[in-house]
């Protein structure tokens, strides 16, 4: 039996060389850079914000600092992107979004965020979702986009809906984190399916 794939070229990772900019009516998605360590900080050591996410609760602006290195080196490299999110009204830096767990041969990859406990209730967090599922069905050629979050994560639940993703189910156990084994709620969009592409 032959396994058939779809086509990917030897270069698909040069479509994330020279990140670019995207702009959204109220945001700039742009690269981060070690300057950014005060206002990831800012965000990343409040216990609120880090609840229900993967990584562990900043402890010190070093912490912030180790992320933005590894984030940076992924530009070069043309590894799997991370933005932060600059909110135009008052143009502070205010969170973090990026596609990870790319897969070619599938033409699917797994979106994240994260926002600013200062900034929620506003929309930005689906705006910024948004930019990054049309980024990812033009420039890198991808026909499913899929995002997850542990089932407490209403508020999150929320972003994907609003950014027009549709619920899958739910993943039992799925994730260990923070000491505990969490059921994973499961989004996804089709490209044919997204009205911003």
């Amino acid at each position: 039996m032959t396994r058939r794939t779809r086509p990917v070229s030897m270069r698909a990772w040069k479509v994330l060389e020279d990140l670019p900019d995207l702009e959204t009516d109220r945001l700039v998605l742009r690269r981060m850079t070690l300057k950014d360590a005060e206002a990831v900080f800012a965000y990343a050591s409040d216990p609120e914000v880090t609840r229900y996410v993967l990584w562990d609760t900043h402890r010190s602006i070093q912490d912030s600092r180790a992320f933005l290195e590894l984030a940076i080196s992924k530009y070069d490299g043309g590894g799997e992107p991370d933005w932060g999110i600059v909110y135009k009204g008052d143009h502070h830096f205010v969170g973090t979004c990026g596609i990870v767990s790319w897969e070619p041969d599938h033409a699917r990859a797994e979106i994240g965020y994260t926002l600013s406990r200062e900034y929620w209730g506003r929309g930005l967090a689906p705006e910024a979702v948004r930019a990054m599922i049309s980024f990812g069905f033009g420039r890198m050629d991808l026909n499913r986009i899929e995002a997850r979050c542990i089932a407490e994560n209403t508020a999150s639940a929320r972003v994907m809906q609003k950014a027009g993703m549709i619920r899958e189910g739910k993943l039992r156990q799925r994730e260990f984190i923070k000491g505990a084994y969490r059921d994973m709620e499961l989004y996804s969009v089709l490209k044919s399916e997204f009205a911003g592409y």
